[in-house]
């Protein structure tokens, strides 16, 4: 029991209960509609729709997670694949029955939608050009490695009128969901805290180069606990301010972080916590709020949910609502309209954020964020939509205006 140590343990953590069922193939390889077949009969009109044709920038482990779940769907196809390793970008594309480009830019006038899953230094520009052809964008966490990479990238979103959902993941687990519902529902009443403790060990040489390096990463903020910053934020709302410090094992790198130590004052009136560390001896994380009325948290791995109706009853477990599929939501986003619960102009709040605790480790000092909406209490957010039922009809590149 050693491999959860590594990157394959970080990806679980992250993902959680997958609703991809890879092993339930009807045809070899991925699966899924290929080039060449006729569109499904979708909708109760028994309307032709052609499937969202899908190009996967990287091939890396995200990637291939990606494009097996956009082959797999009935409502998209993977029709290429972007990674310079033709060894591994070729293989993907072979078993998702696509073609492979080293250049994402040799993809673009083929597709509908790009999902970008490359290394964190490369989002920006992979999001401004694919946008800029006219791509609907699914793209990874982080958007960028600062703010302003991640403003340019919603700018150009904005240019083109696509549509966008960032990969954000740890919100759609069933306990976060179920939480977070709670939470609206007022079953907390107002919250106090909201918090979260994310420790693993990452041996050095298991990681990708570049993972390794802050100056492509970002480091472990922004490689992996930034899912931390985005589902605390879904809970509490818009952020006041923050203090935080890091610690790195070479601490001459530009924002170098492998240890941090987060506090969040929400505008609501909640405080938030966050502790993380990829080189920690005592691997866990687990999850929480409470609040004036009851409160509820994760056991020691993220698991299940304990909730306490008032302070001083004993928790009991909580039947768990579904896991949420985001990237069936980014279909609904495209296919249908769909609002959009977590797209580039959300990650920009998200990385505001994370540019504030860089600032407040690298000063000291707290740091204070801009009021950028009025102020929206967990019990005014009402329930997301799950997503839609196949629709009708998609529109092509050419028909978008």
């Amino acid at each position: 029991m050693t491999k959860w140590l590594g990157w394959s343990w970080v990806l679980w953590g992250r993902f959680g209960t997958s609703s991809v069922k890879v092993a339930d193939r009807v045809r070899a390889g991925c699966g899924g509609l290929h080039a060449g077949e006729p569109a499904a009969r979708i909708g109760d009109k028994g309307i032709d729709m052609q499937p969202l044709r899908i190009g996967v920038i990287g091939a890396g482990e995200n990637g291939t997670g990606h494009a097996e779940y956009f082959a797999d769907s009935p409502r998209s196809r993977v029709v290429a694949v972007a990674d310079p390793d033709a060894t591994r970008g070729g293989a993907l594309a072979d078993r998702c029955g696509a073609r492979w480009v080293d250049d994402f830019r040799g993809l673009l006038d083929d597709v509908d939608a790009v999902v970008v899953s490359s290394p964190n230094a490369q989002h920006r520009a992979q999001v401004i050009a694919s946008a800029g052809a006219g791509c609907h964008v699914y793209c990874e966490k982080p958007i960028g490695l600062d703010a302003g990479d991640a403003e340019a990238m919603a700018a150009a979103v904005r240019r083109a009128g696509v549509r966008s959902t960032v990969g954000f993941s740890v919100r759609n687990n069933a306990n976060i969901q179920t939480l977070h519902r709670l939470s609206r529902e007022g079953a907390f009443g107002e919250l106090i805290s909201v918090w979260s403790r994310r420790l693993m060990f990452v041996d050095r040489p298991d990681a990708d180069h570049w993972r390794a390096d802050p100056k492509q990463s970002g480091g472990l903020l922004l490689e992996i606990n930034i899912h931390e910053l985005d589902w605390m934020m879904m809970v509490a709302g818009e952020v006041r301010s923050v203090y935080a410090q890091t610690r790195a094992d070479d601490d001459t790198a530009h924002r170098a972080n492998d240890h941090l130590w987060i506090m969040l004052n929400f505008a609501a009136g909640a405080v938030g916590q966050h502790e993380g560390s990829w080189r920690s001896a005592t691997p866990n994380f687990f999850r929480g709020v409470h609040g004036t009325r009851g409160g509820a948290q994760t056991d020691e791995w993220g698991n299940g949910l304990h909730f306490a109706a008032a302070p001083g009853e004993d928790r009991s477990s909580v039947e768990l609502d579904p896991s949420f599929d985001l990237r069936a939501h980014f279909l609904d986003c495209v296919q249908h309209d769909a609002a959009p619960v977590c797209d580039l102009e959300w990650g920009v709040k998200v990385m505001r954020v994370a540019d504030a605790v860089f600032e407040s480790a690298r000063t000291g000092q707290p740091v204070t964020l801009r009021r950028t909406e009025p102020v929206v209490r967990p019990t005014d957010v009402p329930v997301p939509t799950r997503s839609l039922p196949a629709a009708a009809g998609t529109k092509s590149k050419a028909a978008r205006v």
